[in-house]
């Protein structure tokens, strides 16, 4: 598994990304600057590369980290509202993901190789 972390300028999360084909193309393109939007309990933003399709799941759990090819979308969850089938790639450990429900104004993420 591939440690990466998301920087959102107030606070850094860490994560692990799932061995699948597609977050190993995600890893290849790192780092990545996002414009975020949220939407529910979904934060959200383009990544600018088409990585294909895989597996889309229906259901992220909260902490999740997805892919979607509709708009070549980074998804972060802290809850369960994907509005469309994505590609699960990650999650955010330590419980961390938990802090994205009490920060109200995330409008950017720097996701990129875990710094040691």
């Amino acid at each position: 598994m591939k440690t990466i972390e998301l920087d959102f300028g107030k606070f850094v999360c860490r994560a692990e990304l799932l061995e699948t084909e597609i977050a190993f193309r995600f890893v290849e393109h790192l780092p990545y600057e996002i414009k975020l939007t949220g939407w529910g309990e979904e934060l959200y933003g383009t990544i600018g590369v088409d990585l294909g399709e895989e597996s889309p799941v229906p259901m992220i759990p909260p902490g999740g980290l997805a892919y979607t090819r509709q708009g070549n979308y980074f998804c972060i969850f802290f809850g369960q509202t994907p509005a469309w089938p994505v590609e699960h790639i990650g999650y955010i450990i330590d419980g961390d993901w938990e802090r994205l429900s009490e920060s109200s104004d995330l409008d950017s993420v720097i996701v990129r190789t875990r710094q040691n």
